[in-house]
């Protein structure tokens, strides 16, 4: 069974030196995730995510990037307890009910599931799909069919007649996810949560989706969550980005900030590990060790094990977020390069 919580947690300033209202698409604030048998998954979250804006959320497989995105909908694993604050489009997502869950994500709020194999029916055709979301919305009966058309026809969709009388394994993992980010347009949602949304799929047709994206945004004014592992793409297309370790929020930045000159040293070893897109003969180097979970780090700074510029005083607390630059980053050296 589910169970949520709900406290009033002090708000933490972002770089701009606000902190967020209800007017933002997704707030986010002090959001600490925890298992019915004790064991912590998230601690402390803060994101906050602007009308019209993109924000990136980047960090290793296992860091909580997906969980953050799914609790904003309500959507936590069994027995799992929430506290701290979550608001959508207005909505009180911790102290809403199933119906209010339900109306504000099949009207308000969107998510592109990594797996789109697992975030559609297997039994019923593309087109029921399709039509459901936009009959929930209140779209005209009429309209319905050319609506669904429509969408299909904006993702890359060859013969999107034919499309719709399909069933799901009918279609290749790539045409499957251009299908599902269809159908999280179909609402023409204030927030959308982009879980690795462009995975599947070709450079081409990334390119395309990803202006897609935009040019809902600017119709629609819809605010992005964009969780990804590609810090290039998140670099090219993200007012700001979030970077998680171990269930927290160690670093927070504008886009030109983070990958010009990150504050945290696990920031700037991600960017390290990663490969460049323009060519520079530049070595790759791996990060040493394994992330660490949170119910293996009580206290201290979680990327200690893993930190060439770890002390003696990281040990000791969860280091608070400092401005170093145009970042908050919670390190007790931000902003320090290794000799």
């Amino acid at each position: 069974m589910r169970v949520l919580a709900k406290k009033t947690p002090a708000r933490r300033e972002a770089p701009d030196g606000g902190a967020g209202d209800r007017r933002d698409a997704l707030g986010v604030s002090g959001l600490s995730l925890t298992l019915g048998t004790g064991v912590p998954l998230l601690a402390d979250v803060t994101v906050r995510v602007g009308r019209g804006e993109t924000v990136g959320l980047v960090g290793e497989s296992g860091s909580g990037k997906s969980l953050t995105a799914r609790t904003a909908l309500g959507m936590l694993p069994r027995g799992a307890r929430a506290t701290g604050e979550v608001t959508v489009a207005d909505v009180d997502v911790l102290a809403a009910g199933r119906r209010r869950l339900r109306e504000l994500r099949r009207t308000r709020a969107s998510m592109i599931f990594q797996d789109p194999r697992a975030s559609i029916n297997p039994v019923r055709r593309i087109g029921d799909y399709l039509t459901e979301g936009l009959r929930a919305r209140g779209v005209p009966a009429r309209a319905v069919a050319g609506r669904a058309l429509e969408l299909l026809d904006q993702v890359g969709i060859r013969d999107p007649g034919g499309a719709l009388r399909c069933f799901p394994h009918e279609f290749s993992g790539g045409m499957l996810q251009r299908v599902v980010i269809a159908g999280a347009l179909s609402t023409e949602p204030e927030l959308l949560l982009a879980d690795e949304p462009t995975t599947a799929l070709d450079v081409t047709t990334q390119a395309e989706v990803i202006a897609l994206l935009k040019d809902m945004q600017r119709a629609h004014g819809t605010g992005m969550l964009f969780v990804t592992h590609d810090l290039d793409l998140a670099a090219a297309i993200c007012d700001r980005v979030y970077v998680m370790y171990a269930g927290r929020i160690v670093e927070e930045s504008t886009g030109s900030g983070l990958f010009g000159a990150p504050a945290h040293p696990y920031t700037r070893a991600l960017l390290e590990a990663s490969p460049s897109v323009h060519g520079d003969r530049v070595a790759i180097r791996a990060i040493a060790g394994r992330p660490r979970s949170l119910a293996d780090s009580p206290t201290g700074c979680s990327f200690r094990d893993r930190c060439p510029l770890a002390g003696d005083d990281c040990a000791e607390t969860v280091p608070a977020h400092r401005p170093h630059g145009q970042s908050l980053a919670a390190c007790l050296r931000p902003g320090q390069v290794t000799p």
